[in-house]
């Protein structure tokens, strides 16, 4: 990825464009909108594939949305809707009624989390009220030199970055946040201090994570009763709705807010230690220590949005409440960027995908959206695979990054791509009543940025590193192992994950120096400028 030429942009586009030019852009905007509308489907090809398999074969394959109970299988999905009563209450009885439960509604998207016995999912699609059903998958992260190798200290930029007495000059990203959805950001590491090393830049720390002990009885709370309850549980439990309505003010809001609140003092916000990492490739403030690990946007705001486990794992309607979460309170933070380096599988296309359609809706409300392309560019043999694009990142509007390899340099004439990076086309697609698949096919990842051993942080718990530092003791070695000082230890780590984040922080970079730039332009903006790889198909 260019960061160089991208601060010469700084006029409004729009003024640049005349009325024919306007009526052009207008239709062309009306086209995409029919085109990325959600098409009407048969009743038979309303649900996802993954679950008609299911049906179809009367077998119950290994996935977390998946669970006999009692002799009855049960699944966990996404159910889209177009009701016309946004509690769409009529489908949340229809789905007690047989036999199932209601664990969340999502604004983003029109659509319930919902769990139901399996012989009972053609029923529910069956509805003229439900758009498409989708399993509740499993969703995980995509497993300083960097200002150097990205220009932001370059004498050639506009405006070089200087680091003097703890302050950083020229553009650093101040005033605009960056959303981390992963695993949780260490508020307290020195990385995600301001100026003064005391005052945490991480504005907010929330836990979106559906939480609920399987092995207990469950919790059920209601947001306006307690605010004290997990927000949902995980629980297989039939019977229970617990979708209560979060309106700006209402009392459930309020509590809902207090209950995925995770900035208490001496919680660990990231175990796994990948979202502090990535947070501190887009903001982080390295000056603290050797070697230097300073991040793309030093003076950003940070807002942590765990919707990922103390494994790296999660599931989609975890990221759907992240992604509810972030429009909701995008203008009132002045949240501008989000980065996901996460992964869902999905055959779907983007344009009934529910990750895809969030993501368009947080685009939409003009959020920059910054997704890893994934880590599956390469098969168990070696060989090189494409078509490996995952979910969000195969949605046009967001800004999907590959990963390359910057030799251990801050010349680009040596970059090559690294070959695990996942490649398209998309693979995404609709299978018409013929049994006839199309596929998506669309070109990705948009950029690539350095993702190969690049340096962030590591996140402290307690006395001992991040599970991915102690289980990996090579990540650290070359910084005093796992033994460094608590919230001052850094590790590498290789992947798209650590490459999204560069582009989040230039995005920052970007808006900073001009905030009336809209997601598409910078896209725009970043993939005009960006430099073509050589060694790249």
């Amino acid at each position: 990825m260019n960061s160089l030429n991208r601060h010469s942009h700084k006029r409004s586009i729009s003024t640049q464009v005349n009325n024919g030019w306007r009526k052009a852009l207008g239709a062309a905007a009306l086209a995409l909108a029919t085109w990325w509308a959600a098409p009407a489907l048969a009743a038979d090809t309303k649900v996802s594939v993954a679950v008609q398999s299911l049906t179809a074969s009367g077998t119950t394959a290994a996935a977390n949305w998946i669970k006999t109970i009692n002799g009855v299988t049960y699944v966990k999905l996404v159910v889209a809707s177009s009701a016309a009563d946004p509690e769409m209450s009529d489908l949340r009885a229809a789905v007690l009624a047989n036999g199932g439960s209601v664990f969340m509604r999502f604004y983003t998207v029109q659509a319930l989390s919902v769990m139901l016995p399996l012989d009972k999912v053609a029923t529910i699609a069956a509805r003229n009220d439900v758009n498409y059903v989708s399993p509740n998958s499993a969703t995980a992260r995509s497993a300083s030199l960097i200002e150097n190798a990205t220009g932001t200290v370059s004498g050639s930029s506009t405006s070089p970055r200087i680091y003097s007495g703890g302050v950083y000059s020229g553009l650093d990203g101040s005033g605009v946040g960056i959303a981390v959805l992963d695993s949780g950001v260490s508020r307290d590491h020195a990385s995600m201090m301001a100026a003064d090393g005391k005052t945490s830049r991480v504005a907010k720390s929330v836990s979106l994570l559906l939480t609920g002990d399987a092995g207990a009885a469950p919790v059920l709370p209601t947001f306006a009763a307690t605010a004290t309850a997990a927000n949902v549980v995980r629980n297989w439990m039939p019977g229970i709705d617990l979708s209560s309505s979060l309106a700006p003010g209402s009392v459930s809001r309020t509590a809902f807010e207090l209950a995925i609140n995770n900035a208490q003092i001496g919680r660990n916000q990231d175990v796994y230690g990948h979202g502090t990492h990535v947070a501190s490739v887009a903001a982080g403030r390295g000056a603290f220590r050797a070697p230097e690990a300073t991040g793309m946007a030093p003076g950003a705001k940070v807002f942590d949005v765990k919707v990922l486990d103390d494994s790296g794992g999660g599931q989609v309607a975890d990221a759907l409440a992240g992604i509810d979460w972030l429009v909701f309170h995008a203008k009132e933070y002045n949240i501008r960027v989000a980065n996901l380096s996460l992964a869902a599988s999905s055959t779907e296309t983007f344009l009934l995908d529910p990750l895809c359609r969030a993501v368009r809706a947080a685009s939409a409300a003009g959020i920059t959206v910054v997704v890893s392309a994934g880590n599956f560019g390469k098969n168990g043999a070696g060989a090189e695979v494409y078509g490996s694009i995952s979910s969000p990142a195969n949605d046009p509007t967001v800004i999907t990054v590959g990963s390359e390899n910057g030799k251990g340099t801050a010349a680009r004439s040596d970059d090559v791509m690294n070959f695990f990076s996942s490649r398209g086309p998309t693979r995404g697609g609709t299978i018409d009543a013929a049994g006839a698949r199309t596929h998506d096919n669309l070109l990705k990842p948009d950029l690539v940025a350095p993702g190969n051993k690049v340096l962030g942080a590591a996140a402290s718990v307690g006395k001992d590193l991040d599970t991915l530092a102690m289980n990996n003791p090579s990540l650290v070695a070359d910084f005093g192992g796992t033994k460094q000082i608590a919230n001052q230890a850094l590790k590498y780590l290789s992947g798209t994950s650590v490459a999204a984040p560069v582009v989040a922080g230039a995005v920052a970079q970007m808006l900073q120096a001009n905030p009336g730039l809209t997601p598409a332009l910078i896209k725009a903006i970043l993939q005009y400028t960006a430099q073509p790889l050589a060694s790249a198909n």
